[in-house]
């Protein structure tokens, strides 16, 4: 989307919502008293503005869950005082939740929201226009672009990255975590990538400068790995220290090797008592096409494949705040040599920083699209499955 009005984009959304926040007492009931409300809870918790969970599970009622009360819908509907309703459940679970709700006359985008809805829509603009508080889902630094896999179909192009690759140094880690937090408030998930982010030789120190001043303003602080390397124990004392979750993707669908080493590494892990998960085995990619689509330029083309997309996944370099961390990658690491200015500086924003950064981050910009969506099949991706994580040329021992 085209920026029209800089700074203000969100203002007619925000009057709205706030009315309606206004209206339901400021208080929020999460319905779901389960592992998507409890993370949902989290950071509710931040505002003060978390009331209860609602749950059709009779025994998490009458037990409650990690110090909260649970209620049945039928409590809440008898009782005075209301709230935003937001559903945080497995998705097969859904649309049940959202049928009993309607069914008792409550409207949706008004009553109630499903969470993903609420939480990339809606909460961003009522937490910074009602709160002032910036708040942002997901940001990354990418510590290398070295791997210890060389998946031919890599989304980052890490494939072609030479393993004597120069890393970012410890000091643009520093800086970059410096800037973004100065400007955001609080994210949902803060997370350091690779390539393969264990490859990186200051790791403990970006963990502990990053960990030691910003912790506070991180729901989760996470590490994203491919499982291939076992960290040594003082990069394990950090994420004990800084309460790091280490996210291993699971490629022995593929790569059959790796499952033995999943198995050592989640067992050590639970020994040295770090928080972790490890993803379903991923069979299937998609193709996005970096190396093959070119759409020649087409404005009107572009900003539909931008709008379309709705990525989220956003990456910070010092003052740069890039929309598509994969597009950055990928233009450098294949040498596609675009887009070198497809950033928001953090530095020069001056009025309306928040509001500006909160609209980037949903979407608007000068532009109205990046420059790699001339090579990329954006949301159409879906129907391009491709094998997940096909060796091209293997370095993992």
């Amino acid at each position: 989307m085209k920026w029209r009005n800089k700074g203000h984009e969100f203002d007619v959304q925000a009057d709205k919502y706030i009315d309606i926040f206004n209206r339901m007492n400021h208080c929020i009931y999460i319905f779901g008293a389960g592992f998507h409300g409890e993370n949902l809870a989290a950071i509710l918790d931040r505002y003060h503005c978390f009331e209860q969970y609602i749950d059709n599970d009779e025994r998490k009622q009458l037990e409650g869950i990690a110090g909260k009360g649970v209620i049945s819908f039928q409590d809440y509907l008898g009782q005075h005082k209301k709230g935003i309703i937001v559903i945080a459940a497995d998705e097969k679970n859904i649309p049940a939740i959202e049928l009993q709700i309607l069914e008792a006359g409550l409207q949706q985008g008004k009553d109630f929201w499903v969470q993903k809805e609420f939480m990339q829509e809606v909460f961003p603009i009522l937490s910074l226009y009602y709160y002032n508080i910036l708040y942002m889902d997901l940001a990354q630094i990418c510590l290398t672009e070295r791997c210890t896999l060389k998946c031919k179909d890599c989304a980052h192009g890490c494939f072609a990255v030479d393993m004597k690759k120069e890393d970012m140094s410890l000091e643009l880690v520093k800086e970059s975590a410096d800037i973004f937090f100065s400007k955001v408030d609080l994210i949902r998930e803060f997370v350091l990538i690779g390539g393969e982010p264990f490859l990186y030789k200051d790791l403990g120190p970006a963990i502990e400068y990053i960990g030691g001043k910003y912790r506070d303003q991180m729901v989760i602080f996470s590490i994203t790995t491919n499982g291939t390397i076992c960290p040594k124990e003082e990069i394990l004392d950090l994420c004990r220290k800084h309460n790091v979750l280490i996210n291993i993707s699971n490629y022995s669908g593929t790569v059959k090797r790796l499952g033995e080493q999943y198995r050592k590494l989640t067992e050590y892990l639970e020994r040295q008592k770090v928080s972790f998960t490890i993803g379903n085995v991923e069979l299937q990619w998609l193709d996005y096409g970096f190396q093959t689509v070119n759409r020649e330029g087409n404005m009107d083309e572009l900003i539909r494949v931008f709008d379309e997309c709705g990525t989220l996944c956003r990456e910070i370099r010092g003052n740069k705040y890039y929309y598509c961390v994969m597009a950055r990658s990928v233009s450098e690491n294949l040498e596609i040599n675009v887009g070198e200015t497809d950033y928001l500086d953090l530095n020069t924003l001056g009025e309306n920083e928040k509001k500006i950064i909160l609209e980037f981050d949903k979407g608007y910009s000068e532009k109205g699209y990046i420059d790699m969506c001339n090579h990329c099949n954006g949301a159409e991706a879906q129907k391009y499955p491709i094998p997940a994580a096909i060796q091209k040329i293997s370095s993992f021992k």
